[in-house]
């Protein structure tokens, strides 16, 4: 009789590496990236009192923030005994989630701009029993999944759109600022004996409110939404480990505070 072990639960130092390398050196090629343009930026109008004001030239910023995430309830679909099997409605419980964005509004038309940003979520996916369509072999048509955690490493490049109320002589641009962003991401999911790196859809929304023309605080929606992740070595306790696959979406509702220059 030939055994199959598992894949360790522990990430390997490859994936380790990439979780780790591509959020910090996003971050730190666009701040090298922001402070070039910023010492080799076009003069820029004053006001009355020689400050550099927000209305003519954008600005850099950079924040970081913390929240709670949520996955709906999804399908996944197992390879098993020559089949695929569909588990319905898949529970992930609510997470937590932080991390930092870096970014530059243009100085030519300071509504618009690009952010990155890196972020970590942890999320627990509980032990639960799940249908099985077909039923397996023809005669089992429920499986009990066991209990594993999930870590979620994000990195997101977002073209951002804001428009600013409130305006005064500290910010020129508005101090009630709404904005909305959009762009890709490459989102690395760790389960605990698999991870899998995709590439997905990742939408913001916010409202940001500038206590001074350089602190401002904001709470922001994000959503995310991955295509055909790919899991392998998901146990169904009565079954096999087999190969998982599923879309992945994900709600994160944060709050934050931002430096701008």
């Amino acid at each position: 009789m030939a055994f199959v072990s598992a894949k360790p639960a522990s990430a390997s130092s490859g994936d380790t590496l990439v979780v780790t390398a591509v959020p910090i050196g996003s971050v730190l090629v666009l701040g090298a990236a922001s402070y070039l343009l910023y010492k080799n930026r076009f003069s820029q109008p004053a006001d009355a009192k020689g400050n550099l004001g927000y209305k003519g030239p954008g600005e850099f910023f950079i924040g970081g923030f913390f929240g709670g995430a949520f996955v709906p309830s999804t399908n996944w679909t197992y390879q098993m005994f020559g089949q695929d099997v569909t588990a319905r409605n898949m529970n992930i419980d609510p997470g937590v989630t932080g991390g930092i964005k870096l970014g530059y509004f243009l100085d030519s038309c300071p509504y618009f701009g690009v952010e990155a940003e890196g972020s970590i979520g942890s999320q627990s996916q509980p032990s639960q029993t799940v249908s099985l369509n077909p039923p397996v072999a023809g005669r089992i048509p429920a499986g009990r999944v066991t209990s594993q955690s999930l870590l979620v490493w994000t990195m997101a490049l977002h073209l951002v759109g804001r428009y600013g109320f409130l305006p005064d002589g500290e910010v020129p641009f508005g101090r009630l600022q709404p904005y909305v962003g959009i762009g890709p991401g490459l989102v690395v999911l760790y389960a605990e004996a698999d991870s899998a790196k995709n590439f997905g859809l990742e939408v913001e929304a916010g409202l940001r409110y500038m206590f001074t023309k350089h602190m401002g605080g904001f709470v922001e929606y994000k959503f995310s939404k991955q295509w055909d992740v790919e899991l392998q070595a998901q146990s169904l306790a009565n079954l096999p480990a087999s190969t998982a696959t599923f879309d992945f979406t994900r709600h994160q509702v944060v709050a934050g505070l931002s430096y701008h220059f």
